[in-house]
């Protein structure tokens, strides 16, 4: 599997006087084959307190790395480290950070690599291929994908996994709580003690738990304020037209999953799906691989 780094100025975009840039990691097989002559382009958003290594933690088994199951079945992978988060920038001041921003930063990193791509950059494409693009965004991530193509329709798909928009259920802890946590802005620590029993079931390893704890990342308030805020993204979300796939572990934000459908109904199809011996980590989950196998099935007949 190949991996580029990648980075875009986005200074454009923002009301910041510094240079502000965004980064991400292109996956890709070393021998890119089209599909009838398409080739599909997965654009990753990660959740609080991550960045774009959740979909390729190489501290962790390769067993555990989204990007290299899709990518060895045909997809390019595109993970994506938000605004505020991750190697992207941490502009200053953090309460400048806007969702809109946000998700306008990710919809021109998406169309400048899908350009890059038809262009030959970085990877030689099979001949007279067209690219597809679909999104997938998990936890805050999920919020944001959603935001995202309601305003920019930056997908012809998107899969919205262990997002709600009623109000979450966050385990061990509850929604005020979080709250009452927060400093009033700037770039914060998640303690992600108190959701360990919403982001893993028992069986998950404690040593790889640690392991990925210790590379937890800074998230802006105003993105966690936007998470917690129930009805956040909801008119973005009735405004989405194409297939939207929701899923969700058997233990996850969502209080009654089978609701979520009615929040897109401009979808063209919805569709939930809920995976057994999986909490909110889905990508750490003892059944990983059922997550991501439902993902490619419904990527591949949408």
């Amino acid at each position: 599997m190949q991996k580029i780094k990648l980075t875009w100025n986005i200074s454009h975009l923002t009301p910041y006087s510094t240079p502000v840039t965004l980064s991400g990691q292109l996956f890709a097989a070393d021998d890119l084959t089209a599909n009838n002559g398409t080739v599909e382009l997965l654009v990753c958003l990660h959740g609080g307190s991550c960045s774009s290594d959740y979909y390729h933690p190489d501290y962790l088994d390769p067993s555990y790395s989204f990007a290299r199951y899709m990518t060895e079945r045909g997809y390019l992978v595109l993970a994506v480290d938000t605004l505020g988060m991750g190697a992207s920038s941490k502009p200053q001041p953090e309460n400048q950070l806007t969702l809109e921003m946000i998700a306008a930063a990710s919809d021109f990193a998406t169309r400048q690599t899908a350009a890059g791509l038809l262009e030959g950059e970085w990877l030689q494409l099979p001949p007279y291929c067209t690219l597809r693009l679909s999104g997938l965004g998990h936890s805050m991530g999920g919020m944001l994908a959603v935001y995202q193509q309601g305003c920019f329709h930056t997908f012809e798909r998107l899969i919205v996994a262990g997002w709600s928009n009623l109000p979450l259920e966050l385990g061990d802890t509850d929604v005020a709580s979080v709250q009452a946590s927060l400093a009033a802005g700037g770039y914060i620590a998640t303690d992600r003690q108190p959701m360990r029993g919403l982001f893993h079931l028992p069986d998950v390893p404690e040593q790889l738990i640690e392991r990925d704890d210790q590379h937890a990342g800074l998230t802006p308030v105003t993105l966690a304020l936007a998470a917690l805020t129930p009805g956040s993204v909801t008119r973005e979300a009735a405004a989405i037209g194409c297939p939207v796939m929701l899923l969700y572990g058997e233990v996850d934000v969502s209080p009654d999953p089978q609701r979520e459908a009615a929040f897109y109904p401009l979808a063209s199809h919805s569709t939930v799906t809920l995976i057994g011996r999986a909490a909110h980590m889905h990508n750490m989950a003892s059944s990983r691989l059922q997550v991501w196998q439902a993902m490619d099935a419904w990527l591949q007949k949408s």
